[in-house]
């Protein structure tokens, strides 16, 4: 857990956007930087000052020192603002006008390059609070404008009847301020102040974070409800068949080519939720369409995998549905000796 120092010493008023926000309190960091923050009626604004000063990178003090207040505040209040001093200042001198867009530049996709890791992590989490079918209702890659036409993608995005919640998977080297420097922070804090502008309350969890893997299932609970009645769909089921992962792909040309070398058996080892299954999936369609005799069985430990299975077989292979077998193994070894040796060209 993150440790603060804090001061709540009187400080002035702030004017921002021609509104006066009160003092609340003040986060001092190891490297000599602060983060003040603000409040007007339902709205919180934070103010960061030499968040990014660093003179070498392995010094860089923990991200969760940000995350956790970032998330405390962003929970407390309608809206959450973060700015850093020299950009508030250059958007009063400016009359107000997205003090915070300096260049109208695409989001770099990029920045968030060493986040899968932590989206597996985050989907399991996902649905260990509101199951497997939770995912469909979890939006990924979710995109936003704001008033000058940038564009930012959303890690996660979920549609609740009581508004909009996104999540961002920070990786330390890709987010920290110290370690990312003004320029790509700036970024960051556009995207941040983008989703406040639409309405959308942006949570984010470090790598940092996900070291509490128990912590990070009471904060989801917290952040977007303790069951998923009032989610609306449609979700991550549906987007990840639009386009496989780069190791997804990877992992079926693999495959492809170790079977023209002879070899028939393979075993996929990736963390959970970081689509195994979707890769079993594109390799029977490709294993289907080249041999006339198809015909496969899928083992599964229990009965809800087993419904997964045949969800996914009518959703994405219905017209091999008559040649694909879904069994447990339990049911298999009691069954085993009534099929013929060479019943299934395919077995997962």
């Amino acid at each position: 857990m993150a440790q603060y120092h804090t001061t709540k010493d009187p400080i002035a008023p702030l004017e921002f956007e021609g509104r006066t926000y009160d003092f609340i309190e003040q986060v001092d960091y190891p490297n000599g930087g602060c983060t003040r923050f603000y409040e007007h009626e339902n709205t919180a604004l934070a103010v960061d000052f030499d968040i990014c000063r660093c003179d070498k990178k392995e010094d860089a003090f923990p991200y969760s020192l940000i995350t956790d207040k970032q998330n405390q505040y962003m929970k407390e209040y309608l809206k959450f603002y973060r700015v850093m001093v020299q950009d508030l200042q250059r958007g009063q001198d400016q009359g107000h006008k997205d003090q915070w867009n300096v260049k109208k530049n695409p989001y770099d996709r990029g920045d968030t390059a060493d986040a899968s890791a932590l989206e597996f992590l985050f989907e399991e989490k996902f649905s260990n609070v509101y199951g497997m079918s939770g995912l469909e209702y979890l939006v990924k890659e979710h995109c936003i404008s704001d008033e000058d036409g940038n564009q930012y993608f959303l890690d996660y995005f979920v549609n609740t009847k009581n508004g909009q919640i996104a999540v961002e998977e920070n990786g330390v080297t890709y987010h920290h301020p110290q370690i990312i420097g003004e320029d790509r922070y700036r970024k960051q804090l556009n995207k941040q102040n983008a989703c406040t502008r639409a309405g959308i309350k942006l949570y984010r969890f470090s790598t940092e974070d996900c070291r509490f893997e128990n912590r990070i299932e009471d904060d989801i609970r917290s952040f977007f409800g303790y069951d998923d009645s009032g989610f609306l769909k449609k979700g991550i089921v549906l987007e990840r068949r639009l386009e496989l992962y780069e190791h997804q792909k990877d992992t079926l040309l693999d495959m492809e080519m170790k079977r023209s070398e002879g070899i028939s058996s393979f075993l996929i080892v990736f963390p959970t939720a970081s689509g195994k299954s979707r890769i079993v999936e594109e390799d029977m369609r490709i294993f289907a369409g080249k041999h006339a005799g198809f015909k496969a069985l899928i083992l599964a430990p229990n009965n809800d995998i087993i419904n997964d299975w045949n969800s996914r077989v009518d959703n994405t292979l219905p017209e091999y549905k008559d040649r694909i077998d879904i069994h447990t193994f339990a049911y298999m070894t009691r069954h085993y000796q009534e099929l013929d040796p060479e019943e299934y060209s395919y077995i997962a």
